[in-house]
């Protein structure tokens, strides 16, 4: 990793401010169902917080006993709803004893909707969170892989040219309005974080169903997140055990099983090469967490892990800005394998508050009813029974 820099004096992040780092487009029948080709890292792609924070920083979040952050998604629309979203997060910051509120938010992709996106992210992005004092980290949507002439020829561009800029250098509109960008190695990566590990997935461009290896985009996704999971592995039995979480534009589930009606289907063949993976690394997440859906959704999955029961949240949280979607009704059912439970379902704009400690993963959905924050849901897994308690 390069030797960390002082940060611009005209960057208004408060906190870590002490050692932050700074083709001709396819018709839509050549890759419907397919996805789009993108360049992979050539990196291991993880990114660990003491290099954007400083040990000093990462030891106050590991002496308070937790990693507090925040996420959501389909923010890009320059809504007064992603404003309110925003400004409600920014309410939450600490910026006196900052390991007692959020450390980072992590955006769950679609960050700018509609063509011209590099120009977007002015009033979609930097101006919306000009308040949000933390670094901001993202994976991709749809969206914003999406290739539309003439502005966007080229899928991930603006995305890749705001989130994935070199070390030491930082976008031409994060400079223009004073704010640090983080570096990111590409559209997937690994967090290191003190008592979470967070693995951000690309699923690619498609509007119904994500996917993150198949003959057309190449398989190195897939690779990359067996090697992360085992090497995940590796460290739970040589030391402490992180809780793991699996951030993914697409949902697995989705829809309250229905076939039809409003919202996404959930992305079967996806889910398989995710539980392929974590198959072969004999590991599992405590929870999933996706966006796409204009809503929020509660699924509950139960799986077997060296002969012990699990179960694991799989939640969506497209609630960050564009118009919300109607809820699947009922809730409170099983899938047709009995394994999977839709839970709970909320129309309302919000996000997640993320707390994990060395027994614990919290997850909190706040509701922004007006410009007030309510709780609307929390979901505790114990780490040692793998379980929601």
């Amino acid at each position: 990793m390069p030797e960390t820099t002082p940060t611009p004096a005209n960057a208004h992040l408060k906190f870590p401010s002490v050692s932050t780092h700074l083709a001709s487009r396819r018709s839509s029948n050549d890759y419907q169902g397919l996805g789009l080709p993108f360049p992979h890292p050539s990196t291991d792609c993880i990114m660990d917080l003491t290099y954007y924070f400083g040990p000093e920083a990462v030891n106050k979040i590991v002496s308070s006993g937790k990693f507090i952050f925040h996420m959501t998604g389909d923010t890009g629309v320059g809504s007064n709803e992603q404003k309110n979203v925003a400004e409600a997060m920014a309410r939450d910051i600490n910026n006196t004893n900052h390991e007692l509120g959020p450390s980072c938010l992590i955006l769950l992709g679609d960050i700018i909707y509609g063509s011209n996106k590099e120009a977007g992210y002015a009033d979609k992005f930097y101006r919306i969170y000009d308040h949000y004092d933390r670094l901001i980290f993202a994976i991709p949507g749809n969206h914003d892989g999406e290739e539309l002439l003439p502005t966007d020829p080229t899928t991930l561009n603006a995305f890749e040219a705001n989130f994935c800029t070199p070390p030491e250098s930082q976008p031409p509109l994060a400079t223009e309005f004073g704010v640090l960008m983080p570096n990111q190695p590409g559209p997937h990566w690994h967090l290191k974080a003190p008592f979470v590990d967070i693995l951000g997935l690309y699923s690619n461009s498609e509007e119904n169903v994500g996917i993150i290896s198949n003959h057309y985009i190449g398989h190195k996704q897939k690779i990359w997140l067996h090697s992360r999971l085992a090497a995940i592995a590796a460290a739970r039995a040589n030391g402490p055990r992180n809780a793991l979480i699996i951030a993914v534009h697409h949902p697995p589930f989705a829809r309250g099983f229905h076939s039809s009606g409003p919202g996404y289907p959930g992305s079967p063949e996806m889910l398989a090469d995710i539980d392929s993976c974590c198959t072969d690394a004999n590991i599992l997440p405590d929870a999933v967490i996706s966006a796409h859906t204009h809503n929020y959704q509660h699924y509950v999955r139960t799986q077997i892990l060296n002969g012990k029961e699990c179960t694991i949240p799989y939640l969506i949280v497209g609630t960050g800005g564009i118009g919300l979607q109607t809820v699947p009704a009922p809730t409170i059912v099983h899938d047709s394998t009995g394994t999977v439970f839709y839970r709970s379902a909320f129309k309302d704009y919000g996000y997640l508050t993320v707390t994990a400690t060395a027994k614990l993963l919290i997850i909190q959905f706040n509701a922004l009813v007006g410009i007030h924050r309510e709780l609307r849901e929390q979901i505790t897994i114990d780490l040692a029974t793998h379980k929601i308690i």
